[in-house]
């Protein structure tokens, strides 16, 4: 079995390498024109730093679209002769994706795929393949059995994350020109969340500073296993520039709860990719995590 994943799954060129991943580049767009990035480009973290100068630029227009058809066939008939396994991010949120996926699926059955929408945006979509293949390890499971667990987890995975430009908010249509300047000159990080299986990004509060914002998200983490009575979670964080510490923070947070609770936490941590800062902008952390059942 291959697995087939899109961009947005949010991990890095080593990692997917390290999984033997095909990857599925969400294409981005700056003025108009489709801006040159790859998962596994060279210096990639260097290009990505560009990438975001360039995003600050507010005469720059920057977003993305959705995969098409030829990348999904491009994709499958590298494994041809294999069963597929295709991972996607959340397709009622992109439209032209999930017109292309059925096309490449309906115009060419010689394909064995098995798509799954993983219902979730950003390091939900990742955090789900790291916890099915996680709960695997050591088998040597049937893509049936791999789908069965996917599916579990989608009900039980969440998003959060934490932004500190309200502007490309506002750029993408989230919020109004006055609610982004008022925000961003008080200060204030808006902090998103998702609810499992909708793939939609909703607000759940605001904070001054990333400890206030990773104190709200450990006391959600911590209510939500509770409700679920678990005591297992896999967690995927991405960030962007120098952001890294918020996460780090929030990792040791989390080891505190899991030691205090006993939980069995898996951690992990990777930069952003090109396909999401055009919505989320040059500078924000976010998480994937799936709580066990």
């Amino acid at each position: 079995m291959k697995i087939i994943i899109d961009s947005t799954c949010q991990l890095e060129p080593e990692r997917i390498k390290e999984l033997g991943l095909t990857i599925i580049d969400m294409p981005v767009l700056m003025n108009g024109e489709e801006y040159p990035q790859s998962w596994d480009m060279p210096n990639w973290r260097e290009e990505k730093e560009k990438f975001i100068e360039l995003m600050r630029d507010k005469n720059n227009k920057i977003t993305t679209v959705g995969a098409s058809e030829a990348q999904f066939v491009e994709a499958f008939e590298k494994h041809k002769n294999e069963e597929i396994l295709l991972i996607t991010q959340a397709l009622r949120n992109t439209q032209a994706t999930a017109d292309a996926l059925h096309a490449a699926l309906k115009n060419h059955p010689e394909y064995d795929v098995k798509a799954f929408d993983s219902r979730s945006l950003v390091s939900g979509v990742g955090v789900q393949l790291i916890a099915m293949l996680n709960e695997t390890k050591g088998k040597n499971p049937s893509r049936d059995e791999c789908y069965a667990i996917l599916e579990k987890n989608c009900e039980n995975t969440h998003v959060m994350g934490a932004l500190y430009d309200l502007f490309y908010l506002h750029r993408g249509g989230r919020v109004g020109l006055a609610a982004a300047v008022m925000g961003t000159a008080m200060g204030i990080m808006p902090l998103l969340s998702a609810v499992p299986g909708s793939g939609e990004i909703k607000a759940m509060g605001k904070a001054r500073n990333y400890k206030q914002a990773c104190a709200r998200f450990i006391t959600t983490i911590t209510e939500q296993m509770e409700k679920k009575n678990s005591k297992k979670l896999t967690l995927a964080m991405s960030y962007v520039g120098s952001h890294d510490k918020e996460c780090l923070y929030m990792k040791k947070l989390l080891e505190n709860a899991a030691e205090e609770h006993g939980w069995d936490l898996y951690f992990e941590l990777n930069y952003s990719n090109f396909a999401h800062m055009p919505h989320l902008g040059p500078d924000y952390f976010e998480m994937g995590y799936v709580i066990g059942t």
